[in-house]
């Protein structure tokens, strides 16, 4: 993309975010004593900055946002929309036994709306490690059970190869968006990788407003759209079920 055709995907980006209300106020004080998720660190991340199409795109532009110093809240932020957007698709379409996997999560509070709604088996993990420490703040606050709660280091585009089949579904908010502004071929990683760690039959859903159509029909082709969010007025809040045989699929 030109430096105009940039500027305008981030106006874009920019202009369907939304704050959120702080959950500081909500939670109440701060308990010292609670116990905060593993932190397993993978160091499985690429810098490749040089490549991108956007500042969105870039794993710098992001680090200083979430250490304080970029355009938006460093300690919280509902990318796109709240839950109270989504959460129909996501209650509807997962048990609270399902396993999930929050990629790309940023600074904002899903798992915090997800474990007041009684999900437990959550896994967030953004490839910047700052990130990751907002995550820590959110969670310090409210009396939640952590037990299979998971923060972590990761880029959504090569995750651990023992993750294979792993979860029942995956939320992301805006995750491929950034992925797809960091480089050509980088959308068609993630989406390979979301569906290497996805059990058969598992469900996506994608809140996004950047990726191309004609990108997202390709790279997830062989899915079954149970949701189509491109008519959406703001970002698209889509939902796709990933094949049950992905050699059938083929």
């Amino acid at each position: 993309l030109d430096r105009t055709s940039s500027l305008l995907l981030a106006l874009l980006f920019c202009s369907w975010i939304s704050p959120c209300l702080s959950w500081n106020s909500i939670a109440g004080d701060k308990l010292q004593n609670q116990r905060l998720p593993r932190r397993e660190v993978r160091r499985f991340v690429v810098n490749d900055d040089s490549e991108a199409k956007s500042s969105f795109g870039t794993k710098e532009y992001w680090d200083e946002l979430y250490l304080g110093r970029g355009d938006f809240p460093a300690d919280e932020y509902q990318w796109y929309f709240g839950f109270e957007q989504y959460g129909k698709y996501v209650t509807q379409h997962f048990s609270k036994k399902a396993s999930l996997l929050i990629p790309g999560i940023g600074n904002d509070p899903i798992l915090l709306d997800l474990l007041q709604k009684g999900y437990t088996k959550l896994t967030a993990t953004d490839y910047s490690e700052p990130a990751m420490d907002r995550q820590q703040d959110l969670l310090s606050y409210g009396n939640y059970d952590l037990e299979n709660v998971v923060v972590t280091v990761m880029d959504a585009r090569k995750m651990p190869q023992d993750w294979g089949e792993s979860f029942d579904g995956i939320i992301e908010k805006g995750a491929l968006d950034a992925i797809f502004l960091s480089g050509d071929g980088n959308f068609e990683l993630a989406a390979k990788e979301f569906e290497r760690v996805l059990k058969p039959s598992g469900i996506l859903i994608s809140v996004s407003g950047v990726v191309p159509m004609e990108k997202r029909r390709a790279a997830f082709e062989n899915w079954e759209w149970i949701r189509d969010g491109s008519e959406d007025l703001q970002a698209g809040c889509f939902v796709l079920k990933r094949p049950s045989n992905l050699t059938e699929a083929v």
